[in-house]
């Protein structure tokens, strides 16, 4: 069901007043109707603003009839509609855009004598506008930003629609997700714009006295379909539970149980370990168990995303950087895996790694040595690797879309998460850890385990938290559910199965993974050399070079 809510309603909402966003905190100051005022750092401004980057006297604000601003000369300059203003130069600007004095935000709200109407959609549409979007973008190349806000107390009703109509744009959806919940789709937005406009948002309702939390998703940046970007969304406005840094994932299933025992005779270990799985499944919490039952647990466990970066940012958050190597640069920074010195890294996507990192990274994974951005000597390191994708990199190296050797390094031994489709019997004590309090009916339960689950874990866990948000916390009905999503999705029975592999080839695979990766690390020890690595191992050439043809590792320079 959808609603209506306007903007420009008489009383003090209508008078003009400047929202001032600087640091994180947020202030509201009233405006004459008509006028000039000052804004600085000095006291005697009208609107004064303590902050190093903000001038004495900084930006002059003319109001009444057509909006100006006027830098005055200030030492960090005003940004208007995208440029930076000459000192005495004046600029117009409209109610609600956003202007930039030093590295504050500045906006002035005015009773707008127009009145605009905005639909508010249910969820179900909007998911669907989101996947129509997902779909158009990967066609055209388009990009947009999903955005979750929730409120963190009871709010009038019709306040938030009326607080957020004041800032989005007429081509931009808002969708009600539950009580107290709404969601914003912003078409044809870059992230950094989408960053701005959920500042704005938020600054609004805190104008409003309603603290909020929010949450931003960018296509293509963030995800490529509706629901990893909705997860994506809700993970930064969700309170995660955190028991030392530790969670526990529900065994249930047979697979996930051979999964898990696997897991724990590979942590006391140092070989590098691939996870493997969909989107969704589960493989950030094989790199914790990884990490807890290991010797390392003490040390810290670094996780990076390295699909949400781009390339230039990717290398200078895993190598870091030293002061004045690029534009901005003020001061030398640590990478990330000089940060998880004794520790484990976690790198997640790494199939999105662009191939010139796959070079350097590589290169790491050998030496255990990083260089930072604009250094010349190289620091050693001491970590774990733990890589995770959604890919068949095996099949992206045969195409020649990521680096054979670098797929070699990283599995070291691969352990695969089976998707939630597959394990059908840990829906129903994943969707009750998920609910808390609230109990699940019989008729909801059923529908959930019908349904195909193509989001995997993350996607039960938003519909279980939408779903104890509409119930208060009491019974989930069907009603709670997304139930037209749930029943007219192809809801496939799931595959049988497979027998578990008996226990001594289960024992020769191991063996197996643990011996190719101790020929991987004599040929790198002995840069390539087939008679020296073999020397190493303790194994004739012969040896050696058969081992080379079963396992499948290309063959390096001949040895002399």
């Amino acid at each position: 069901m959808e609603q209506t809510t306007e903007r420009g309603r008489s009383g003090s909402a209508a008078r003009p007043h400047l929202v001032v966003i600087v640091a994180g905190r947020v202030a509201t100051h009233a405006l004459p109707e008509e006028g000039e005022i000052v804004i600085g750092r000095a006291p005697e401004c009208e609107v004064c603003i303590d902050d190093a980057s903000i001038s004495r006297r900084h930006a002059r604000v003319r109001l009444g009839g057509a909006l100006s601003v006027e830098d005055l000369g200030s030492a960090n300059g005003t940004r208007t509609r995208g440029g930076a203003l000459a000192p005495g130069q004046r600029a117009p600007f409209e109610p609600g855009e956003v202007i930039e004095v030093g590295a504050a935000m500045v906006i002035v709200q005015q009773g707008a004598p127009a009145r605009r109407r905005h639909r508010i959609w249910s969820h179900g549409f909007f998911e669907a506008r989101m996947e129509d979007e997902c779909a158009r973008a990967a066609a055209s190349g388009g990009r947009f930003a999903v955005v979750r806000l929730r409120c963190l107390q009871p709010a009038p009703a019709g306040l938030v629609e009326e607080r957020l109509v004041g800032v989005l744009r007429e081509r931009d959806v808002l969708g009600s997700y539950a009580p107290g919940e709404h969601e914003l789709l912003l078409l044809d937005t870059a992230p950094e714009e989408a960053a701005k406009l959920t500042e704005r948002a938020a600054a609004e309702l805190q104008a409003a006295g309603l603290r909020c939390r929010t949450g931003l998703a960018c296509y293509p940046r963030d995800g490529h379909s509706a629901h990893l970007l909705f997860a994506q969304a809700c993970a930064a406005v969700r309170e995660e539970r955190v028991e030392d840094g530790v969670r526990r994932p529900v065994l249930v299933d047979p697979q996930m149980q051979r999964l898990y025992r696997l897991v724990e005779r590979v942590a006391p270990g140092d070989l590098t370990v691939l996870v493997q799985g969909e989107t969704g499944s589960g493989k950030e919490l094989v790199a914790d168990a990884l990490h807890q039952g290991s010797p390392r647990r003490g040390a810290p466990l670094v996780k990076l995303n390295c699909g949400a970066l781009p390339e230039a940012l990717l290398e200078s958050e895993l190598f870091g950087h030293e002061r004045g190597a690029f534009t901005g640069a003020a001061a030398a920074k640590p990478g990330l895996l000089e940060s998880a010195q004794g520790g484990t890294v976690f790198l997640d996507e790494i199939g999105d790694i662009p191939p010139a990192m796959q070079v350097k990274l590589l290169r790491v994974l050998e030496d255990r040595r990083v260089t930072r951005v604009g250094a010349l000597k190289p620091r050693s390191i001491d970590v774990r690797f733990v890589a995770a994708t959604h890919r068949d990199l095996e099949a992206d190296a045969a195409a020649g879309r990521f680096r054979l050797d670098l797929y070699y390094r990283l599995s070291g031994i691969t352990l695969t998460v089976p998707p939630l489709r597959e394990r059908p019997s840990e829906i129903a004590p994943l969707a009750r850890g998920f609910a808390g309090p609230a109990v699940l009916s019989p008729d909801a339960l059923a529908l959930l385990e019908r349904y195909h689950w193509p989001g995997n874990v993350r996607e039960l866990r938003n519909v279980m938290e939408r779903a104890v948000l509409l119930c208060g916390g009491l019974t989930i009905e069907r009603e709670h559910l997304p139930a037209e999503k749930l029943t007219t999705a192809v809801a496939v029975a799931p595959p049988a199965p497979a027998a578990p592999a008996p226990a001594g080839e289960r024992l020769r695979r191991d063996v197996a993974a643990v011996e190719r990766q101790h020929i991987l690390d004599a040929l790198a020890r002995c840069a390539g050399n087939q008679t020296e690595a073999a020397r190493l191992l303790g194994v004739s050439r012969r040896t050696l070079s058969t081992k080379l043809d079963v396992y499948g590792i290309a063959r390096p320079r001949k040895g002399r």
